[in-house]
């Protein structure tokens, strides 16, 4: 006969050995995601930086047409030119321009390439001719 009152032993909570073992597992776990996670999130910022070159391309686009201005659009250095002078605000990238990209008052455009490093990611900006259509894509 039992008495009121008494509990089992060993019935309450995890041993030591429980506790380890999935200490272990969720270590596990992190060790493996996290170095992805960090992976995808520079992945991330080096793509905010290339849109940054992207709408600025943009931007010179619209402004050759709204103001009847030609623009030229050019790399030295890995920095780029906007009319000979340096765009400004473009840090941690470096760009490749080929051939120099002209938008022309008109609307339309020479067309041409623009290679975005940065970090250990590679993007390409393709500026169709004539009409300048922009495509972002990952290189």
């Amino acid at each position: 006969m039992k008495k009121a009152g008494c509990k089992r032993q060993g019935a309450q909570g995890f041993t030591l050995i429980e506790l380890l073992i999935v200490i272990t597992i969720i270590g596990m776990m992190f060790s493996v995601s996290v170095p992805i996670s960090y992976s995808m999130y520079q992945r991330y910022q080096a793509s905010l930086r290339a849109e940054k070159v992207l709408t600025l391309v943009s931007s010179m686009r619209m402004e050759a047409f709204l103001y009847s201005r030609d623009k030229l659009i050019e790399a030295k250095d890995g920095r780029m030119l906007v009319d000979g002078a340096d765009s400004g605000g473009l840090k941690d990238v470096f760009i490749q321009i080929d051939q120099p990209i002209r938008f022309y008052k008109t609307g339309t455009t020479s067309g041409g390439e623009i290679k975005v490093y940065s970090e250990n990611n590679t993007f390409l900006i393709e500026i169709q001719a004539p009409f300048g259509v922009i495509v972002m894509k990952s290189a």
